[in-house]
């Protein structure tokens, strides 16, 4: 836990103690709906977060709307999600998904997010994937505004928030979670937080791969904090490579250029200046088409080298009217700033790791196998099957982090008071504060070792003998570090342990996926094989720590 100054965590003396009915941990779209939807049902609501996350950077949500496009249905929304997951979603997260967006996006509305309306109707993007158009937006950006409606209404709702905490564990006893400890990195101030249900909703994978759109709070905690709390995780092998990131200059590196573009008539461009896609995807090149082959495409591209020198192609939105750009206020404003004006300009781009389809398994009222316990967002797996069409991310936090909040209210809300005393006795056996053993540095290199690996062994295409050796070097880096990991989430191996523990569930169910599927793509089994993977693989924690994959449940 490198970024947690040990030597400042508090020593003598127990913790802070925060009640409350719902523990919310995550402060972004997801996070912020649970909280929301929760204390509007009564409930006293905590809400735990490091920062934002990767909300702020949403650029619209699916939405089936009554006032939609002509032809448009939520049975269409249904369809499009399933045949975008390789018919491997889990049919009642679906429905849920379809049937609730909306109810959320009139949610969010009435908040004051001042959604982009044409003739009286929401506006919407088409993006890749859907059928119709049906994303709604907000061009000034989307995330922020969403997020700012949802702050102030935590605010005048009283939701009890703690910005700037970092969650080191979940408080279970007797096989049920009761909230979680968390602690000030830079203060050292430890705080139990007590709650009848903990939200979990921190978001995704992180930095298990070593280029990647993940903001430097999104660390993958989110998994090993579940599995050491009993959880069983699903579909993990399926990472989704977000085709169109900015590769350079480097202002903007790491940066999403909108696949709505492509919706607006953007084009991708090698760099023979070949339209590509159109050998590919003949029927649409660039539009309607999933995003694990829209990369998939793209690295070819680079791999057999019709890519540029820095490894990329372009994305050329050059044909695009200045109404249409500036409609993209945000990229636009950062492009510039960069010194690249899209409108005269291809911007380079490539695929980098972007979202996890897999998560906590969960049923369709966010409940996780383990009591107490919800989960939603990225945090959450089963919706997205083996690949996540545009725009259904944000809708999934949006509208499964709302469901949470509800959920998390029904029936007879436990009152943690029994079990306080208990709580603080293992509150003080998990800060037991280590601050010798490894240096900083040393703990970075595991770390670095990791995402390097992921990046070789399970990146977009795979093999089983990279696959094969990648897991054997993750088993052998993780044995290593639990050989003198504690236990303690304050050691300063605990980090590089959850890196390498996720790291080693999204690794051992890809080797053990024999087909290619979605964004799984393994050169030695290219083909779709539905009679014997039509499935999911599941991973819980083994008796000795380490990632186990389970029976399919």
């Amino acid at each position: 836990m490198n970024d947690v100054d040990v030597s400042a965590v508090q020593k003598d003396g127990d913790p802070d103690v925060v009640i409350s009915d719902v523990l919310v941990l995550g402060g972004g779209a997801a996070g912020y709906q649970a909280a929301t939807a929760a204390a509007r049902s009564g409930a006293r609501v905590s809400l735990v977060a490091r920062a934002r996350g990767a909300s702020p950077f949403i650029l619209g949500f699916n939405a089936s709307l009554a006032q939609g496009t002509p032809g448009d249905s939520a049975e269409q929304f249904y369809q499009d999600t399933l045949v975008g997951g390789y018919n491997l979603g889990e049919p009642r997260l679906i429905r849920a998904l379809v049937e609730q967006a909306p109810v959320a996006f009139e949610e969010l509305r009435r908040l004051g997010v001042p959604f982009e309306m044409h003739e009286g109707r929401p506006a919407l993007r088409h993006l890749s994937g859907s059928r119709y158009a049906r994303s709604v937006y907000v061009a000034r950006g989307t995330g922020n505004a969403v997020l700012r409606a949802l702050t102030s209404e935590a605010k005048v709702l009283g939701v009890d928030e703690h910005p700037g905490l970092r969650v080191l564990s979940l408080l279970v006893l007797d096989g049920r979670v009761w909230g979680a400890l968390a602690v000030d990195p830079r203060a050292g101030r430890l705080t139990a937080f007590l709650a009848s249900n903990t939200v979990l909703a921190m978001g995704g994978i992180g930095g298990i791969y070593g280029d990647s759109t993940y903001p430097a709070d999104v660390v993958g905690s989110s998994y090993a904090l579940a599995l050491d709390a009993g959880a069983v995780l699903r579909d993990m092998e399926f990472v989704q490579f977000e085709p169109t990131v900015v590769a350079s200059p480097d202002g903007v590196r790491g940066m999403e250029m909108p696949t709505a573009m492509i919706g607006d008539g953007a084009v991708l461009k090698n760099a023979l200046g070949e339209r590509f896609m159109c050998r590919y995807h003949p029927d649409g090149c660039e539009k309607q088409i999933e995003k694990a082959q829209m990369a998939l495409f793209i690295q070819k591209e680079i791999d057999e080298g019709r890519g540029t020198s820095d490894g990329a192609v372009y994305f050329d939105a050059t044909v695009l009217s200045p109404q249409v750009l500036n409609g993209y206020v945000s990229h636009r404003q950062r492009l510039f700033k960069a010194g690249v004006d899209p409108q005269t300009q291809p911007v380079r781009v490539h695929p980098a790791a972007h979202s996890l389809m897999g998560g906590v398994s969960i049923d369709a009222r966010c409940h996780s196998s383990v009591p107490g316990l919800l989960v939603c967002g990225e945090a959450a797996g089963g919706l997205h099957g083996a690949s996540r069409i545009a725009g259904n991310g944000a809708a999934d936090a949006i509208t499964f982090g709302r469901l949470a909040g509800l959920s998390a209210c029904e029936g007879e809300l436990r009152s943690t008071r029994p079990q306080h005393q208990r709580v603080l006795d293992l509150v003080r056996s998990l800060v037991v504060v280590e601050d010798g053993g490894e240096d900083v540095e040393s703990v970075q290199t595991h770390i670095n070792m990791v995402a390097a690996l992921m990046s070789t062994a399970f990146g977009i295409r795979r093999t089983g003998s990279a696959m094969t050796e990648g897991v054997r070097t993750l088993t052998t880096l993780h044995d290593e570090i639990c050989a003198q990991w504690t236990g303690s989430p304050l050691h300063p191996l605990a980090r590089a342990r959850t890196i390498t523990l996720v790291a080693l569930s999204v690794a051992r169910s890809a080797l053990a996926r024999q087909e290619s599927r979605g964004a799984h793509f393994r050169a030695d089994y290219p083909e779709r094989d539905d009679q014997r993977w039509q499935r999911s693989n599941f991973v819980r924690l083994g008796h000795d720590g380490d990632a186990v994959l389970d029976a399919p449940g």
